[in-house]
């Protein structure tokens, strides 16, 4: 058995052990007639892929609508057709904003609330929006965090909660007041009927006559103390599961008694439990190996108020780990469920169809064999169909192979083209600090094969083949581990260069002008090397992100950094500086006609300025955000054939616009 923080590592962030294979969608292209493709305005369209999920809520009101607050927390989306297609994201205000639950208004449906808490400061607040999750504003501020929000069945009523207590609302969230008696420090909320359920970090209150005359909070008589995780409450049955221990407790007389949530999965973790909408107890439980490699984990589903159990394994195997779960109202039968790598519907807990949200933080983007492939913070996923004109209006989905990627050490740093052999990626895994793993696939994305059988310290984004010698490739790294790693032999193995001067690499480009040519952009400054990455010298000072190269003109370089965009025409021997938005800069591309796009993305304190183009070489940039919803933009692409331009966001996937419609 591992020591209990070791558990609770694991239950904080339950991870698959086999390597998830790559979703890939190479469906038939759509008609033309079908696609919202047609206006000469130029728009920038989200195109997935749909791989969040996050906390849900539901309204009567539009039984087709739901809502999604993002596992970041800074966003919530809405889809008005049970999940077939997404609408643009809703921001809750800064980026570091850190929602934790939220609430529709089952009257209005264009009514929802969001219970927040701003990272590093914990000062809480509810925030409301009138327009169905398009813009929000703060309704309740406190010194304090706020965890939950619930509202009643007339929508007017809500109660919000937090380390200071139960606040109560009774003009749908306009002014609020503390309930005298109400417990501190709650985590969770359930509403039963005039019975309101309050979980902390030590035990479980309810609130009698809460909708009426709300009275003094009673302490319920648990089997032990608990610190709630989840709470449900439905039908007279009260569920509440805690992490420290990975206990469970259960009520089947509305909180009046209470016994020891037991079952086949014996003395395993419950790391989830919820009542669905036609009553059921669903428990995901995990027990870590002795070796912390593997892990038996489970669902279970119980009909009888937990009398006896059906165990559901591909509901791991689908999700890795259950975060929220509940119904459409007009579809109580099917299951809506999400986990760290999207959101889920299933009627049987067996077969799966993900169905949403478009929210990735998509740090890399390449195109090989007429694909696109998109590196984010939970995976890697691949589409033929991006790339192709016709799209159907709301295409977001890049297709699915019914497992969920690993939730912990697989996120993708770089991606690079192998010339006519594939594509390889960088994974940033867990050794247990930072490590790089690098991997190939030669099958669209499909499935995706190890290279470096021991894997070398940092992170990275950045990675860069030969395309004259494709076993030559160096990858950069950054964090605890600075410095420029070479292969000699596709990446099997990695060799670190120690450069002076280096203190973390962000880019990595080839200079084919002449054979073991390497640009580095380091956090230091650009570095100039002309023997393979063995040394190199400064040609500028300054935090550079990213380097490119014109496929054209190999002496026309762009370099991007922070509060920097400078452009070279003969080599790099001088460097000026660009006009242009004063912004942090993370990457840059050049499109077949030589136009320059660059990327900037938030950075600490610092909002994002979206996507600039010069059409005079880099010597002036000019906004080309338009429409753009997310100016969080953290990787660029240019299509190979010109006719798209890609945008990687840090909160809501990947957007596309067509070049020919952007504009002089």
């Amino acid at each position: 058995m591992k020591s209990k923080p070791l558990v609770r590592a694991l239950l904080a962030a339950s991870f698959s052990t086999t390597l998830a294979a790559t979703a890939v969608s190479t469906g038939a292209t759509p008609s033309v007639a079908d696609t919202a493709e047609s206006s000469a305005t130029a728009h920038w369209q989200s195109m997935g892929p749909d791989t969040s999920g996050g906390r849900l809520a539901f309204t009567a009101a539009a039984p087709a609508r739901l809502y999604v607050l993002t596992n970041a927390g800074n966003s919530v989306y809405r889809s008005d057709d049970h999940g077939a297609t997404w609408g643009a994201p809703g921001w809750l205000g800064p980026r570091d904003s850190s929602g934790r639950r939220l609430a529709a208004d089952p009257g209005n449906p264009d009514m929802v609330w969001v219970a927040a808490t701003a990272p590093g400061t914990e000062l809480g607040s509810v925030l409301r929006s009138q327009d169905g999750g398009k813009t929000f504003q703060v309704v309740l501020s406190s010194p304090t965090d706020i965890t939950d929000v619930v509202v009643s069945p007339t929508g007017r009523q809500l109660f919000a909660a937090g380390s200071a207590g139960v606040w109560e609302s009774l003009d749908h969230g306009t002014h609020w007041a503390l309930l005298p008696g109400s417990p501190g420090h709650v985590q969770r909320l359930a509403l039963n009927g005039e019975r309101l359920f309050a979980g902390t970090t030590t035990s479980l209150y309810v609130i009698a006559d809460a909708l009426t005359h709300p009275q003094e909070a009673r302490k319920l008589p648990l089997p032990a103390s608990v610190y709630v995780q989840h709470l449900s409450a439905r039908g007279g049955v009260v569920v509440a599961d805690q992490s420290p221990d990975g206990s469970a407790v259960i009520s089947t007389d509305d909180g009046g008694s209470w016994d020891t949530l037991s079952g086949p999965w014996g003395t395993d973790y419950v790391v989830f439990s919820a009542l669905t909408a036609n009553g059921e107890i669903q428990v995901e439980t995990l027990q870590p190996a002795a070796d912390a490699t593997t892990a038996r984990r489970n669902m279970w589903i119980s009909s009888d108020r937990g009398r006896t159990w059906t165990a559901r394994p591909n509901a791991v195997t689908a999700l890795d780990l259950y975060e929220d779960l509940g119904s459409f109202p007009d579809r109580p039968d099917q299951q809506v469920v999400t986990g760290p790598a999207g959101t889920f519907s299933t009627y049987n807990s067996v077969r799966y169809r993900r169905m949403g949200v478009p929210a990735a933080e998509v740090d890399a983007l390449a195109v090989s064999d007429h694909t696109l492939f998109a590196g984010t913070s939970v995976d890697s996923y691949s589409s033929r169909a991006v790339l192709s004109k016709g799209l159907p209006a709301g295409f977001q989905n890049w297709g699915w192979n019914g497992r969920s990627p690993d939730t912990l050490g697989n996120a993708i740093g770089a991606l690079a083209v192998v010339p006519g052999q594939g594509m390889i990626r960088a994974r940033m895994a867990l050794c247990p600090d930072s490590c790089i793993a690098l991997e190939r696939s030669s099958d669209g994305g499909a499935t995706w094969q190890p290279l470096n059988s021991v894997f070398v310290d940092g992170a990275t984004r950045s990675m860069a083949i030969d395309p004259h010698d494709p076993s030559h490739l160096y990858v950069g790294a950054y964090g605890l581990a600075s410095g420029l790693y070479t292969s000699r032999d596709g990446g099997r193995t990695l060799q670190k260069n120690f450069i002076p001067g280096l203190q973390g690499v962000r880019s990595v480009a080839i200079d084919p002008r002449a054979d073991g040519s390497l640009w580095i952009g380091d956090v230091s400054g650009l570095y100039l090397s002309k023997d393979s990455g063995a040394s190199a010298v400064q040609v500028l000072s300054g935090d550079v992100e990213r380097v490119a190269v014109d496929p054209q003109d190999p002496d026309h370089i762009v370099v991007a950094g922070k509060n920097m965009l400078k452009v070279s025409h003969d080599g790099g021997a001088s460097f000026s500086d660009a006009v242009g938005p004063a912004a942090d800069y993370d990457d840059a591309a050049f499109a077949p006609d030589g136009t320059v796009f660059a990327a900037s993305a938030d950075g600490m304190g610092v909002t994002g300025q979206g996507v600039v183009r010069s059409v005079d070489g880099g010597a002036h940039f000019a906004d080309a955000t338009t429409d753009l919803p997310d100016r969080d933009v953290r990787s660029i692409l240019v299509s190979p054939d010109g006719e798209w331009l890609f945008a990687g966001t840090g909160g809501s996937g990947v957007y596309r616009i067509a070049l020919n419609r952007l504009g002089g």
